[in-house]
C-alpha cells in the first residue's frame, strides 16, 4: 500500500471522527440544519476507504460492488447538505427564509441533483481508474487514469460534481450573508478555501485535496448549525 492509498484511509478516520463529533453536536444543539448537515457523513468515510483499499484488493467483482455503493451513497447523501443550508437560514430567524416556498425550493433543488446524478450512473459503465498506487472504479477513463496500455482514454463518460460546486457556491453566499448580519465569519470564509481545494486538478493529485475538503466544507456546516442553536437569541436584536 503507497502513500496515496495510505492518505485517503487518514481522510477515511477523520471523516469518521467528524461524523462522531456531529451526532454529538446534535445532541447539544439539535435541529433540522443539523440533523440534514449531518447525513452526507454517514458513507462519507465509505468513500475515502474504498479508495485507500482498491489497490490491495485489485481489480475483481467485489471493488466493482464496493465502489457502486461508493458512487450511490454520494448521490444520495450529498443534496441532504444543500437543504441544510436553507433549514439553518430558517431556523436562524431570517424573514426571507420562513415561507414554504423557501425550503421546497431547497428540497427540489436536492430532489433534482439526487436524480439527475443517479440517473447518469445508471446509464454508465464501469472502468479500471489508476493513479499513482491507487485502484477505483469510476465512469470513464483519462489519460492520466489509464491503468495500462489497453485502457482506451476517452471511454465513458465522468459525472460533473455540480451538486457539489453548488452547496459550496451556497455556503459562500449564505456565510457572507451570516458575516455581515451577525458577524459569523467562518462559514464563508472556510468555504472559500474548501472551494481553492475543490479547483486543485485531478490530474495533478488523484482527487486527494477534493476529498480533503469534503469534511471540511461538511463540518462548517454542522458548526455553523450549533452556532446558530447556541447564538439564535443573542443576535435576534441585529436581525
Amino acid at each position: 500500500m503507497g502513500l496515496l492509498s495510505i492518505a485517503f484511509l487518514v481522510v477515511a478516520v477523520v471523516d469518521f471522527a467528524v461524523l462522531v463529533w456531529a451526532l454529538r453536536l446534535y445532541r447539544q444543539y439539535p435541529s433540522q440544519g443539523q440533523w440534514l448537515a449531518t447525513v452526507p457523513f454517514g458513507l462519507l468515510w465509505y468513500d475515502n476507504f474504498v479508495i485507500g483499499i482498491g489497490s490491495t484488493l485489485g481489480e475483481g467483482q467485489l471493488l466493482i460492488d464496493l465502489n457502486t455503493y461508493r458512487f450511490l451513497a454520494h448521490y444520495t447523501f450529498l443534496p441532504f447538505a444543500i437543504v441544510a443550508v436553507g433549514a439553518i437560514a430558517r431556523h436562524a430567524g431570517f424573514k426571507w427564509a420562513q415561507p414554504w416556498a423557501f425550503m421546497a425550493a431547497f428540497a427540489t433543488l436536492a430532489t433534482y441533483f439526487a436524480l439527475h446524478d443517479l440517473y447518469l450512473f445508471k446509464q454508465s459503465t464501469f472502468y479500471p481508474s489508476c493513479f499513482a498506487d491507487t485502484l477505483r472504479y469510476t465512469t470513464s477513463i483519462r489519460d492520466y487514469t489509464a491503468c495500462g496500455p489497453d485502457a482506451i482514454v476517452g471511454s465513458g463518460q465522468g459525472i460533473p460534481p455540480i451538486p457539489a460546486l453548488t452547496l459550496s457556491n451556497l455556503q459562500i453566499l449564505f456565510g457572507a450573508y451570516l458575516w455581515w448580519k451577525v458577524g459569523f465569519k467562518w462559514l464563508f470564509l472556510g468555504s472559500v478555501l474548501v472551494l481553492g481545494l475543490f479547483a486543485i486538478p485531478y490530474s495533478a493529485t488523484g482527487g486527494i485535496f477534493s476529498n480533503i475538503g469534503e469534511p471540511i466544507i461538511s463540518g462548517l456546516l454542522i458548526y455553523t448549525a450549533a452556532w446558530v442553536t447556541k447564538n439564535r437569541e443573542s443576535f435576534q436584536a441585529k436581525l
